[in-house]
């Protein structure tokens, strides 16, 4: 299900993980997911848990409120 919110943490995932210069491969072996899961969760279209948002948040850096504030 595509939600505002899940798009806001697409989009935002992608320009810090570009920002940081991790290709997604990179990326995922540092979360620990898979490819398809990145490509669901970029593109918007993943419900991910709080759990999964603390993981991504905390591989990239940042506090998770930092990926779904627009």
């Amino acid at each position: 299900m595509e939600t505002k919110t899940g798009h806001i943490l697409g989009q935002n995932v992608a320009a810090i993980r570009t920002r940081q210069n991790l290709s997604k491969s990179q990326f995922c072996l540092m979360a620990s997911i898979s490819r398809p899961y990145l490509d669901l969760v970029e593109s918007g279209s993943s419900n991910i848990t709080l759990e999964k948002l603390d993981s991504l948040a905390e591989s990239l850096g940042v506090e998770p409120w930092e990926l779904i504030h627009p």
